[in-house]
């Protein structure tokens, strides 16, 4: 198990390396700041339409605070209302092709991911025509309600969460701390819902909800980790204050940044993990083997011993032939002395 594990890390950390994804990584950062205050404020739209975008819009900026501090939610929030303000008062004709761009530019980081992640997956580059570049943009498209959908999703438990702390504060205290377990554990599994569909979805490869779910798993769980610490630097390093004006955008982009550090990385440790259980299938040991394929050391003597085996001859050259199933000797070479004694030789 240990050997098993450390095959898996090492072949994520030299995937990670021979596909540069620090550097699409950083890629994956300049689209994201293009494209984050678009994708928050569709979003906003798609889960105001339960809760209102009132309350939304604060449930999004208390969850910028937490991740990007004060400076940096700030920052977002103000790029935000620019966007939102642009298609403001719009109808009609000049609603709609607003209400397009928002769209286009909000997906525009799900295109750079599919890029990365058929890097990863070395996925054949898809022929380059009109449709296929529609499909792609619908399909990022897509990703984006679906960010907006988890997010309802989200606002949905923290409600209900936050009424059973409100009753359990008062009625049960003692349960306090499994509620803030409960209510970790949903973000948790949000989390890795998204990176499963995005996984799953975006490259041009088929692949399996079980090929992606433990990779998903395992980069909401570093996504959670790294949350907090870079959290915990930014608020202590007095990064903000450092870079000025700008310290606010900094702030946001080193935060992206190490996000599609961890996104990329998981998608490495996705596909080992798949990669390795394709090869177990592929090729079972021991008691996953079937029974009719007996894999034998050079010079096993057992393997004639299986009654079911349906494997004789690894290839025409073989010199290990058994002439049939009823003949109780097989000649190990022309030059078999043995040979001879055979019932069935040419002296019997």
């Amino acid at each position: 198990m240990p050997r098993r594990a450390w095959s898996i890390i090492k072949e994520t950390v030299e995937g990670f390396i021979e596909d540069e994804a620090m550097t699409r990584g950083a890629a994956i950062a300049c689209y994201t700041m293009f494209s984050i205050a678009p994708l928050l404020v569709v979003a906003v739209a798609i889960a105001g339409f339960a809760f209102g975008e009132e309350m939304v819009s604060a449930a999004v900026a208390e969850q910028l605070r937490a991740l990007v501090g004060r400076e940096g939610a700030a920052a977002v929030e103000a790029i935000m209302e620019g966007v939102d303000g642009d298609g403001a008062g719009a109808s009609g004709v000049p609603a709609l092709i607003s209400l397009a761009v928002l769209l286009i530019t909000a997906s525009g980081v799900f295109a750079e991911l599919q890029s990365a992640l058929n890097a990863i997956w070395k996925a054949p580059p898809p022929p380059v025509t009109i449709s296929t570049l529609v499909r792609a943009r619908l399909l990022s498209i897509g990703l984006v309600a679906t960010t907006g959908f988890l997010l309802l999703v989200s606002l949905i438990a923290s409600t209900i969460i936050a009424a059973l702390w409100k009753w359990t504060e008062r009625l049960a205290p003692e349960l306090m701390p499994l509620l803030q377990g409960a209510n970790l554990l949903v973000s948790y599994l949000l989390t890795a819902m998204l990176f499963a569909a995005i996984y799953k979805i975006l490259p041009d490869r088929r692949l399996r909800w079980r090929d992606v779910a433990v990779g998903a798993l395992g980069t909401a769980l570093l996504f959670g980790i790294g949350k907090a610490a870079i959290g915990w630097y930014i608020g202590g390093s007095g990064i903000a204050a450092r870079y000025g004006a700008a310290g606010a955008l900094v702030v946001v982009l080193l935060w992206v940044y190490y996000s599609a550090q961890v996104f990329l990385l998981g998608a490495e440790f996705t596909r080992a993990w798949s990669g390795r259980l394709r090869r177990r299938k592929a090729h079972p040991l021991g008691a996953d083997a079937p029974k009719d394929i007996i894999a034998a050391a050079p010079g096993d003597r057992v393997a004639a011993a299986a009654p079911n085996n349906r494997i004789t001859a690894a290839s025409p050259d073989d010199p290990i032939a058994a002439a049939s199933p009823d003949d109780p000797i097989a000649a190990a070479s022309p030059d078999d002395p043995i040979a001879a004694a055979s019932p069935r030789g040419p002296g019997g």
